[in-house]
């Protein structure tokens, strides 16, 4: 992994881009109105460094994003600087959607990086996305209303049973105005740390399927039970959850705890939710967490952007300057230089020191992050949401839509 990490850098002797000549790039990423704020600023101090270079920026809200990436790329009009999830490089890259880095002056300081983080965007041995942040999963949840239900709270080694147990305390403490916790049935993300508790995996080194319609099955009943019994969020609230901070039952005050990363505490984000909260590890029935240290996200360039070497600027900037990293603190996770984060680390507050202190104490509990998934992933994730959803409506037995749901999967990955 140390032969991609010196290659990403030292690579290329075409400079490609300008000459610097007046340039003008286009970045777009996922993302809330909190992370906008601060994205804008650092970018501010770019184009104060590089002023022959300005930056235009858009985002949008993680589901639509990659709706209107994949229009844009369809009509050629592929941004140049592209915020990228792990679930779809190894997708991107085999469309030559991506621009390997280290080619045409595409060149990035990746020496502060963990090798662990960079497999996340290499494909075939070639450096396509690097990280922007580390993170890992979490449980969060409002300690006050928990407490009023007398619900026990997380700790070392609970239960799956331990969750539903103080789930139904908070439900019927309020007489189910407020859920214990938002559903998980749908989101394949809590469904992949739930399968590594087992031995398992998403996909297979290979790119196959790492699991059975009955792990499916299984999965789904656990989910089903809780929002039958009235401990979790029920189907109409569910249905809404589309990866925004907006749409999320807890910040709705529908619930009063669920699964998400520790990227997501930001700055504002108690502010956002309306009450402090806390985080803790998933529950597990296992001793092993299956948690794992990934990257947030990660950052690419277009393969067909004419302006590679000030795009690879950008993103130097963004990952490796101390200033800029002071400025983006920890909005999209843990920053990745190792640098900048011991620095940022030391001066947290608020939401952000906690997600710092929450992983830094698991952090020898995790496991490396899986290669990227195989072309067809970011479907098959869809697809995992969209069946789940005949199950909280009602419309089909589990059994059923777990069979559907993997063969849909199968023909996913086949395309």
């Amino acid at each position: 992994m140390t032969l991609v990490a010196s290659t990403a850098v030292a690579c290329g002797d075409d400079d490609g881009g300008s000459d610097g000549g007046p340039v003008t790039l286009r970045f777009t990423w996922w993302g809330n109105a909190d992370r906008a704020e601060l994205t804008e600023k650092a970018i501010d101090l770019f184009e104060a460094r590089y002023t022959n270079i300005k930056v235009e920026t858009s985002f949008s809200e993680f589901n639509a994003y990659f709706q209107k990436l994949a229009t844009d790329i369809a009509g050629g009009g592929a941004p140049d600087v592209l915020q990228m999830d792990y679930r779809y490089v190894r997708e991107y890259a085999d469309r030559n959607v991506l621009r390997e880095f280290g080619t045409a002056g595409a060149k990035v300081d990746n020496s502060k990086f963990a090798p662990s983080l960079l497999k996340g965007g290499t494909v075939g041995g070639k450096l396509y996305s690097v990280p922007m942040g580390q993170n890992t999963q979490t449980f969060t949840y409002d300690p006050a209303a928990w407490q009023a239900a007398g619900a026990a709270p997380p700790k070392d080694g609970w239960t799956w049973a331990d969750l539903e147990a103080s789930a139904t305390k908070v439900s019927q403490t309020t007489a189910n105005k407020v859920r214990g916790v938002v559903d998980f049935g749908p989101i394949e993300d809590w469904f992949e740390v739930w399968l590594r508790q087992q031995g398992k995996s998403l996909y297979t080194d290979d790119g196959k399927i790492g699991y059975t319609s009955g792990d499916v099955q299984k999965y789904w009943e656990l989910a089903d039970k809780l929002r039958k019994s009235g401990a979790a969020t029920q189907a109409d609230v569910t249905s809404k959850l589309d990866g925004s901070q907006a749409n999320d039952p807890v910040t709705q005050k529908t619930a009063s705890s669920g699964f998400g990363y520790d990227s997501g505490l930001t700055p504002k984000t108690w502010e956002i939710m309306g009450r402090e909260m806390k985080i803790s590890p998933f529950p597990s029935d296992s001793s092993n967490l299956g948690q794992y240290a990934k990257p947030s996200m990660l950052i690419s360039i277009a393969a067909k952007s004419e302006h590679p070497k000030e795009a690879a600027q950008l993103i130097d900037f963004l990952l490796n300057d101390a200033e800029a990293g002071k400025v983006l603190g920890t909005s999209r996770g843990m920053p990745v230089n190792s640098d900048i984060r011991a620095s940022v680390g030391s001066g947290l507050t608020g939401p952000p020191k906690v997600a710092f202190e929450f992983e830094t104490a698991v952090l020898p509990k995790l496991k490396d992050a899986p290669p990227p998934p195989p072309k067809g992933a970011g479907a098959v994730k869809q697809a995992f949401q969209r069946v789940y959803e005949d199950v909280m409506f009602q419309r089909s037995a589990i059994p059923a839509a777990a069979d559907k749901f993997m063969n849909e999967a199968k023909q996913a990955l086949a395309g």
